[in-house]
């Protein structure tokens, strides 16, 4: 065997000792790409190059600590209710937003306020980002705002509270 084939050999076993024991490798990210629900991490050991391994169902920020910096620009106190799809929490199809875009996690309705602006609760919700995406009854103005959430018993578990809303951008 030639001393390239014994070394290739070496280097290949230590990569399956280590991926056994999920041990970390001395690894250099060459590059990290998102394909899908798939990280693609091309990997650099010891000088030798490897094949690019897949790593499913993972996330950039799951292999590396990082939050998207947001500016918060501008600060309210708004009475905030929660509300459901259900037809009679809504006028129409109870599942569309004023604005046209199904509702879902993180669906913000408020008056007077444009559409996809980004805001937080950061005293409830920490650092998530609701959208403005559809609209309250015009008998509210703009410090009035509504949450929707799956179900109307989480809806009624909210119930009406004041809170402090931060408008980001970022």
């Amino acid at each position: 065997m030639s001393r390239n084939t014994k070394q290739f050999i070496w280097i290949l076993s230590l990569c399956a000792i280590f991926t056994l024991f999920e041990l970390a490798l001395p690894i250099h990210v060459h590059a990290a790409v998102e394909a899908g629900p798939k990280l693609v991490v091309k990997r650099d050991v010891m000088s030798a190059r490897l094949a690019t391994s897949i790593v499913p169902q993972r996330n950039i920020c799951d292999l590396i600590e990082c939050k998207p910096e947001y500016e918060v620009y501008k600060t309210s106190t708004v009475v905030v209710t929660a509300y459901s799809s259900t037809p009679d929490q809504t006028s129409g199809d109870p599942f569309i937003t004023a604005c046209g875009s199904r509702v879902h996690e993180g669906t913000f309705a408020i008056n007077g306020v444009p559409f996809g602006t980004q805001i937080r609760i950061p005293d409830y919700f920490g650092d998530k980002i609701f959208i403005v995406e559809d609209r309250m009854s015009s008998r509210y103005s703009s410090y009035r705002g509504d949450i929707w959430m799956q179900t109307r018993e989480e809806a009624k578990q909210w119930g009406v509270r004041t809170v402090r809303i931060e408008f980001v951008k970022g």
